[in-house]
């Protein structure tokens, strides 16, 4: 049975107790040592049934640990196999034969669905035992902890390889050492560092679990990392939308992992509101959602520091059942409404948790988000999101001598949180006491739109805030002047990634106001189910049913490049500029109290 493809990498042999085939390649051992030369030496690495059972029921499964890099390993792993070891045992080199067709399959052909693969390794199979295990390996099984637990072996069995090889090298350079040649020892060296720094490289470049995401134009990385960035763009369970047409616009296209979303608001004016909503959204309307791990339940983690548990579940009754005052009601009653109106029941239609846990002002720091985050994991709980009330209410990490330096670590560290655990991590700030009184002010002069007036420069403690978010928006209740509604009202300031939408009209969108249920301050109409949104470009009472964004709205709403008046604002990248809306008003907040007075007047 012919087992080894042909290599894509030169191969280097080399003397060695663990190595059978000795004959010596002529290619220079520098090559070998580069990036794509590298090729471990054969050796008789004895694989059971079965781990290579494992290892095919794995290739098939729609798993996110199923990356290119975890199908490579395998592949080189079957490449570097000694044929001598299974010589004469049908079982494991049909087995070994199977996955090296399949891993073809993947990597080369690159089929998708199991059937095809099937096929593909029916009609290459060499004899009949083949074909009835073929038959038979869609049936074949492994969990999520157990296909963590085979990656890491083959990992481990690829590196071993890729280390006896360098250390061979290594041994033959030690070898060729002159003691009475003193002028030889430059050139030694020099050697003797490069092969350190592969051995030092070996670990990262066999990795899959957490691989290095490097991308360069080198073919087997190029390949890999496109492949798996276009992967989990498309994967739907890295995005949750709201109930809101218009809010998932500005999210373009919902909260997404590895991102930190930051809501702006006034004191007392709706922010854990909106981030408590969110968590109700999130599991409401993302049904299908998977967890990575297929053995762990999904949960929201809601950690407030600003409101005690009692104060949240008053707040999703008003949200999900009644208006109503919760202590008109009995215990058991409001358990059975929140159940049976709200829907806030475990369901095989809807299987994401919401865990909320309450902690004193600055009790925790956000080192302690790892082990609450870990503790769960533990239970059978896989955290898909965490959500902060609020920003200011924990403890960074790294020291800071004022608030300004805290809050720039506190929001960096939330987005070193949100990377290593592949989740999105929403929070909020407060919007300073400046920005309020542009509010007020406009308000006494009987002005719509007023959310319009406030921007960045009124972050309440650090604009570090702003540039560490990749996603931050103001909110802030307003009333129509004409009908009395309550809106919230949410106003752009920074999307660090382009907009998904496909109409330039939501592409283009940046403010809206969303309507309150009548006679509940609290609870948001939700519209993703209409055919039309519920939300208004402007609250003024200037237009008509079409409800247009007017010309001062829109010479309001610009895009930031163009903002030439406030030198601390930086952006990280073209992208961000691009699209990155920035409404800065009337008011130039840096000036002296009288230019904000005139500026005022002009409102």
């Amino acid at each position: 049975m012919k087992m080894a493809k042909t290599q894509q990498f030169a191969e280097y042999r080399v003397q060695d107790e663990l190595v059978k085939n000795t004959t010596q390649s002529k290619v220079s051992w520098k090559k070998m040592l580069s990036v794509s030369g590298l090729m471990a030496a054969k050796f008789p690495v004895a694989l059971d049934i079965q781990m290579l059972d494992m290892i095919i029921a794995f290739l098939l499964k729609d798993s996110t640990l199923r990356t290119r890099k975890s199908i490579s390993n395998i592949d080189k792993l079957m490449g570097i196999i000694d044929p001598d070891v299974y010589e004469g045992n049908p079982e494991l080199e049909s087995r070994i034969h199977i996955i090296q067709n399949i891993t073809t399959c993947l990597l080369e052909e690159r089929f998708e669905e199991p059937s095809f693969i099937q096929v593909y390794c029916r009609d290459h199979a060499e004899d009949e035992y083949s074909k009835e295990l073929i038959d038979k390996m869609n049936t074949l099984t492994i969990k999520y902890a157990e296909s963590k637990y085979m990656i890491k072996k083959v990992d481990s069995i690829l590196e071993f390889s890729y280390v006896i090889t360098a250390r061979s090298i290594m041994q033959q350079i030690l070898d060729s050492i002159d003691p009475t040649d003193f002028a030889s020892y430059e050139k030694v060296a020099n050697d003797l560092n490069t092969i350190a720094q592969t051995i030092v490289n070996i670990n990262r470049k066999c990795r899959s679990l957490d691989a290095d995401q490097t991308f360069s134009l080198d073919t087997d990385r190029f390949e890999s990392v496109i492949a798996d960035a276009v992967a989990k763009l498309k994967d739907r369970n890295r995005i949750f939308i709201t109930g809101s047409t218009y809010l998932n616009a500005l999210l373009s296209p919902g909260y997404m992992s590895k991102r930190l979303y930051t809501y702006l608001a006034f004191p007392g004016k709706g922010k854990s509101t909106i981030l408590l909503k969110s968590a109700l959204d999130m599991r409401k309307y993302n049904p299908n959602f998977k967890p990575k791990d297929p053995e762990k339940r999904p949960a929201i983690l809601f950690l407030t520091l600003e409101n005690d548990i009692p104060e949240t579940i008053e707040r999703m009754f008003n949200m999900t059942v009644s208006a109503e005052d919760i202590r008109n009601y009995t215990p058991n009653q409001v358990i059975k409404y929140m159940r049976d109106r709200g829907g806030l029941k475990l369901t095989g239609d809807c299987s994401i948790d919401i865990i909320i846990k309450e902690y004193k002002n600055r009790e925790i720091n956000t080192d302690d988000i790892y082990s609450i985050i870990n503790d769960l994991a533990d239970e059978g709980i896989e955290v898909c999101a965490l959500i902060l009330d609020y920003m200011k209410r924990i403890r960074p990490t790294e020291y800071a001598e004022n608030e300004k330096g805290e809050l720039k670590n506190i929001s960096n560290e939330l987005k070193e949180i949100a990377k290593f655990f592949d989740i999105p991590v929403i929070t909020a700030q407060q919007l300073n006491r400046e920005g309020a009184a542009v509010v007020d002010a406009a308000l006494q002069l009987n002005k719509e739109d007023v959310t319009r007036l406030v921007g960045s420069q009124n972050i309440a403690g650090a604009w570090e805030i702003q540039e560490n978010s990749d996603w931050t928006c103001i909110i802030n209740p307003q009333r129509k002047k004409d009908t009395g509604e309550l809106f919230m009202v949410f106003k752009l300031l920074k999307r660090r990634y382009r907009s998904s939408e496909t109409t330039e009209k939501m592409r283009q969108l940046d403010y809206f106001n969303q309507p309150f249920e009548e006679g509940n301050e609290i609870k948001l109409k939700d519209d993703i189910d209409l055919d039309e949104p519920l939300g208004l470009l402007s609250l003024s009472t200037e237009f008509g049913p079409e409800n247009q964004p007017n010309k001062r709205g829109t010479t309001n709403a610009i895009k930031r490049e163009v903002v030439k008046r406030y030198p601390t604002q930086q952006f990280n990248d073209d992208s961000e500029v691009r699209d990155t809306f920035f409404d800065i008003g009337k008011h130039d907040h840096t000036k002296k109290d009288k230019d904000k007075e005139r500026e005022t007047e002009k409102v």
